[in-house]
């Protein structure tokens, strides 16, 4: 039996955030991956993949994010990460892709990298 698992996202303009809980494993890249694909479709450029409370990641899940760093900079955005620790700090770490994904402390740190006025989100 699986471990619980939910994605969910909020919309600043441009820039995604999507919350992963849980366990990002095989057979769950690919809702990860559809909710990413729709919000390039969306127009929403910018990414911030909250992973605070992700509890396992494997191979699969750390090809999943690195499919899309290349997906949103073709689409004149970027990715990055919140919250990484853990397991998936460890596999970022080990692989060296922490290197090619940048890793913010928190959602409010990531989304100033776009947005420098945290009062225009509430922040």
């Amino acid at each position: 039996m699986h471990a619980p698992f939910a994605i969910t996202s909020e919309y600043f303009g441009d820039t995604a955030v999507i919350s992963v809980v849980g366990e990002l494993d095989t057979t769950r890249c690919s809702r990860l991956a559809e909710a990413l694909d729709a919000c390039l479709a969306a127009g929403r450029v910018h990414l911030v993949i909250d992973t605070a409370e992700l509890t396992f990641c494997d191979s699969m899940g750390l090809r999943t994010l690195i499919d899309h760093v290349e997906r949103a900079r073709l689409a004149g955005g970027w990715l990055r990460l919140t919250g990484a620790r853990g397991v998936l700090r460890r596999l970022l770490d080990v692989t060296g892709v922490g290197a090619l994904i940048p890793i913010d402390p928190d959602v409010s740190t990531a989304l100033r990298a776009r947005m420098p006025d945290d009062d225009a989100l509430g922040l």
